[in-house]
Order: structure tokens, then C-alpha cells, then sequence
């Protein structure tokens, strides 16, 4: 394994939703490996790599991205997502239970089931008899779900270099530019007749990749199948009379794949625990230390060293705000892990498991 490049985002701040939100959305369009953790100083993003040295290289990567992306499309990579509203029409994604069949057989003949799947649930309808979208998913007026996707790449691509960079370094809000209810510094336009982008002094780039998130957070968690449980996705839990999504920020470099077990380990297997406090906050309760993978040495497991947790919640407007989080650490029901060491360069690569080192 070769030595790993360090490439600090100083834009991308975990503890902020957006923030976090972006670097998720950052970590599933770069197409080589790449290791994710944040600074204990003031929580921004860190990138480890081989493959990207600096920004620019990050950069130019996502151009390459958002350049594949043809009329009529709206997301690097997929063409049958969102699916196309023809003029006139209805949202094609709001759609009944007794339709989720029909139309998750189009998706995955198209090769886009994987995004449907974190999208739609046909597990549970809201107030009109709809099959719920995932909560990260911010439209209002008559605003179809499509848009969320499709105005943002194209607020992106009038000015791709300057609007990710500013993104990945230093945020610049822009006049005009829509947050999509997920930025909770921008301002909007809550007229119920509104069809396209209704607000202003937003970040770009950062909404663009935040918007590319939501394959991360699908609706495949264990409580959103039992019967009685809230049908929320990964991230999401239903604390007191209120829907919030919480995450953590680390140290230990996780690649794409831990996330996914970060992920399931803290919320499809309730993990984690959540109650509301009456001044408005949230307390936590999470075990000291969380066994992952050491980053290049799959024989070793140490602590993923959680920083802290952090959370958001729609307000009454729908828009994506911050709840104070107050985290409790307790014993682990099973053992405790080590602190991870540093990078181990005596150790090839996971990928080259199990193959001539003969590891499974």
C-alpha cells in the first residue's frame, strides 16, 4: 500500500448538518479509495488517499462528475433517477402503495433502483395516502421530488470550478441560491404556489453534494421494518413527537464500506439510544469505544473514536436546523477497543484480501 496523501476540507464542517451532509455526498462521487475522518480541533472533513494529493485534484474530479450528467438527467452516473415528469403531469415520485410494485419494477430495470430504494418507502403513506419520501428530501409548494436534485447541478454547473471549491474550502453565500431546506442559514420562499427554486444565500457546491447523500441514509434500517416501529431510514430516529437525524464525527480514517457498518451498527441496530429533555435538546447514550476495521490492516479491530454526536430536526417550516446534543458515553455490552495506532504500511491493502495473502 502506498503512502496516503492527507487533504484537508476546511469548508466541509462535520458538525453542522449541511456540512456533514456534503461529505457524504463528496465521499460517493470520488470514484478511487478513499479514507474519511474529522479534525478534533474544529470538525472539518479529511480526506486520505492515494489517488487525490490536494483540492484541485478533488475538485477536478467532481467536474468530471457533473460533466457526465445529460439533459434530462439530474445525477452523475443515473439515468432513470429521478424519474422524469413529463409536462403537465403529476410528481411522478409521489406515488400510492398499490403503484410502489409497477414502478420499483421500472427503476430497477433502468439500473436505478439502488437511489429509488432510498427515496420512496412503501412501508408507510402520509397525510394524502402518498408513499413517504425519505425526510432529507426538502420541496415544498408544488415543487416536484425531482427538483431537489436537478436545481442544484444546475446551480452548479454555471460556475463548476469556483462553487465546489469554495465548497471544499471556504463557504460563499450566494444571492439567489436555493438551500433546499437543508441549509438552515439560507433564506426561503415558502409560497404555496412556488414550482422552482424559491430562495437565497445558499452554498452551491455544498447543497449539490449534499443532495448526492441519500443513498447513505435508505430505508433498510431494522426500525423501519418492525411492525410498530417509526419507518424512518438510517440516521433518522423518533425522539419524543419528533423526527431526528444524528450522526457522529471521528478520528480513525473509515473508508465507504465501514460507514455503511458505522451506520448499522449505531442506527439499524439501536445502538444508540435518545431521549428528549425538557429544555429542547436531546440526551445520547453511546458506548465508549466502537469496534471498525482497522483502516488497512483488516486483522485488527480498534475504536472508531467518536469525537461527539450532533443532530438536526425540520423546523415547523421544514427547514433542516440543529438540535443540542448531550452525549452520554457508557460501558460496551461486550469489550472495550484499542485506540487505533496509526497507519501500518507492514499490511497490503483490504483490497488485496483475500487473493496471495490468503486472508478471508
Amino acid at each position: 500500500m502506498g503512502r496516503l496523501n492527507r487533504v484537508d476540507l476546511p469548508g466541509l464542517i462535520g458538525r453542522e448538518p449541511l456540512g456533514f451532509l456534503a461529505t457524504m455526498g463528496l465521499e460517493a462521487q470520488l470514484l478511487h479509495q478513499v479514507y474519511l475522518s474529522w479534525d478534533p480541533a474544529d470538525g472539518h472533513a479529511i480526506l486520505h488517499s492515494e489517488r487525490y494529493a490536494t483540492i484541485v485534484d478533488v475538485v477536478t474530479e467532481l467536474k468530471d462528475a457533473l460533466a457526465t450528467v445529460k439533459s434530462g438527467q439530474a445525477i452523475p452516473g443515473i439515468k432513470g433517477f429521478p424519474i422524469p415528469r413529463n409536462h403537465g403531469m403529476a410528481d411522478p415520485l409521489r406515488i400510492r402503495p398499490d403503484e410502489y410494485r409497477k414502478v420499483r419494477a421500472r427503476q430497477e430495470r433502468s439500473g436505478s433502483y439502488y437511489w429509488f430504494d432510498s427515496v420512496v418507502t412503501d412501508r408507510a403513506v402520509d397525510a394524502n395516502g402518498f408513499c413517504v419520501l425519505n425526510p432529507l428530501v426538502g420541496i415544498r409548494g408544488r415543487q416536484t421530488a425531482g427538483s431537489f436534485w436537478y436545481y442544484p447541478m444546475m446551480e452548479v454547473k454555471r460556475d463548476p470550478e469556483r462553487l465546489l471549491t469554495e465548497a471544499l474550502t471556504g463557504w460563499r453565500r450566494v444571492a439567489g441560491a436555493e438551500g433546499w431546506l437543508l441549509d438552515h442559514r439560507a433564506t426561503y420562499s415558502f409560497e404555496t404556489t412556488l414550482r422552482g427554486p424559491g430562495g437565497s444565500m445558499a452554498v452551491p457546491g455544498a447543497t449539490w453534494l449534499a443532495t448526492l447523500a441519500l443513498p447513505r441514509f435508505r430505508y433498510r434500517r431494522r426500525n423501519g421494518v418492525e411492525t410498530g416501529r417509526p419507518v424512518l431510514p438510517n440516521g433518522w430516529f423518533r425522539v419524543a413527537d419528533r423526527d431526528v437525524l444524528a450522526w457522529p464525527i471521528w478520528t480513525t480514517p473509515i473508508s465507504g464500506t465501514c460507514l455503511d457498518a458505522v451506520w448499522n451498527v449505531g442506527w439499524g441496530y439501536d445502538g444508540w439510544k435518545f431521549t428528549a429533555k425538557p429544555d429542547g435538546s436531546i440526551g445520547a447514550e453511546i458506548t465508549r469505544t466502537h469496534g471498525i476495521p482497522a483502516p488497512n490492516n483488516i486483522d485488527h479491530v480498534v475504536d472508531l473514536n467518536i469525537l461527539d454526536l450532533y443532530g438536526a430536526a425540520r423546523s415547523t417550516q421544514g427547514v433542516l436546523t440543529p438540535v443540542a446534543m448531550r452525549t452520554r458515553r457508557v460501558p460496551g455490552k461486550f469489550r472495550e477497543y484499542d485506540a487505533w495506532k496509526g497507519w501500518d504500511w507492514k499490511y497490503p491493502p483490504v483490497p488485496d484480501y483475500p487473493g496471495k495473502y490468503g486472508h478471508g
